[in-house]
Formats: C-alpha cells, structure tokens, sequence
C-alpha cells in the first residue's frame, strides 16, 4: 500500500505527518519517543476545512524577546542619540522582520474531521500548496463517499412499487 505525504504540524511536544493511503487518511503522531498510528477513513470524514491562522504566542514571544534585545543593546550602546538608536535599530530589525512577516501572512492549516479523529497540517508559507492539498483531499473523501453511497444502494433489496388497483 502506497502514501503520499500531505503535511505535517509540528507542535512543542509532538510532531505529526499526515499521509493520504488509498482509503484513508493516516495520521503519524510522534510524542517523544512514541510513536501511534492514526486513520481518518475517507467515507467517514465529516468536515474539511482550509484557514488561515495568526500565532499569538509567537507574535508574543518574539515581542518580548525584541524587547530584551533592544534594552541590551541599549544599555550596551550607552547613549540614546540617533548613532545609538541605529545600532539598536540593527539588533531589532531581524525579529521586527519575522514578527511582520507573520502578522501579514499568517500560516495555511487544513484540518480533516473525521468520526472519531482529527488530522490537521500546516503550512507556513503561502505557496499554494495547502490550496492543492486541501482540493486533492476534498476530491478524494467525494469519490469515497460516492463509492460508498453507491455501495450501499446496491445492498438494498429492491422496494416493490405501490398496486394502483383497487381490491
């Protein structure tokens, strides 16, 4: 059996990798040293999204650091005049750059919902490619679902028409 990578969602305890196999949707989590196995099967998804998101907590957290450089490099410098403010300017142009990027651009996440799991990646840079992904796998669950609705009906004995004549 075949799987594609898809994406993957690194957070601070974990790492995952999302794969797309021929009917499901598996979920690679590692934890540590752990690692699980996860599947969203494809007739069972409930709900695919595609956002885009703002990460407060690294806007934040290179705001403080930002701010620790600069008062470092201040107190290196010694003297607040513009020679002064350059130089410190010069320090805080590296994460004031990073922290503009995000704020403008922000990360592309898709996540599937399935019955009783949930597979979420992320992308950071808008190259189009959370676009492809989140159409490849809509695609996918559609033809799943169709095949499955198709089986089922096929299952189904044959309901007898209503008799018009009266008796």
């Amino acid at each position: 059996m075949t799987r594609a990578l898809l994406g993957s969602l690194a957070t601070l305890g974990s790492r995952s990798r999302i794969y797309l196999a021929q009917d499901a949707i598996e979920i690679d989590e590692i934890e540590g040293y752990t690692g699980t196995r996860k599947r969203v099967l494809l007739d069972e998804v409930l709900l695919v999204t595609l956002d885009r998101r703002r990460s407060r907590s690294l806007l934040i957290g290179l705001g403080l650091v930002a701010a620790l450089v600069g008062l470092c490099a201040l107190a290196g410098v010694g003297r607040v005049d513009l020679g002064g403010l350059g130089i410190v300017a010069v320090f805080l142009s590296p994460f004031l750059a990073i922290m503009g990027f995000h704020a403008a651009v922000g990360s592309d996440y898709v996540t599937i919902f399935g019955k009783r799991t949930i597979a979420q990646m992320m992308f950071r840079f808008p190259t189009g490619r959370a676009n492809a992904v989140f159409l490849q796998v809509r695609e996918r669950i559609a033809e799943a679902q169709e095949q499955a609705r198709r089986d089922t009906a096929a299952a189904l004995p044959a309901v007898p028409a209503p008799s018009t004549s009266a008796a």
